[in-house]
């Protein structure tokens, strides 16, 4: 999905490599925006930008006192964190499901 450097925030994920117009790498792909980066693109004139699919990690069918095991474990982890940011609250859905996974699998604690 292509959007103008109006709409890029911190924690944007790009699907493509950005260089600047002489083939300099200023950001992989993949790698989460900062406003440094944003306020570097908009010195450089870049002006759109292709991101990945906007699409929350969904939580795997696992059986309730395994999420909740891996949740109160989590939070010991991500104590303190802002899980609001976007990237941090991905993250966590994604330890979320692959630490409950690994205990349905063991069904004991990986």
């Amino acid at each position: 999905m292509k959007i103008p450097i109006i709409e890029l925030k911190e924690g944007t994920l790009l699907s493509k490599d950005v260089t600047s117009p002489n083939g300099q790498l200023l950001l992989k792909k993949g790698m989460p925006l900062t406003d440094k980066h944003i306020k570097a693109f908009k010195m450089w004139g870049i002006t759109e930008f292709e991101t990945e699919e906007e699409s929350d990690t969904p939580l795997l069918n696992f059986e309730p006192h395994i999420l909740a095991e891996a949740d109160t474990t989590l939070q010991k982890h991500f104590y303190g964190s802002d899980l609001s940011n976007p990237l941090l609250s991905k993250i966590y859905s994604f330890c979320l499901n692959r630490f409950a996974l690994k205990l349905s699998q063991k069904g004991t604690r990986p």
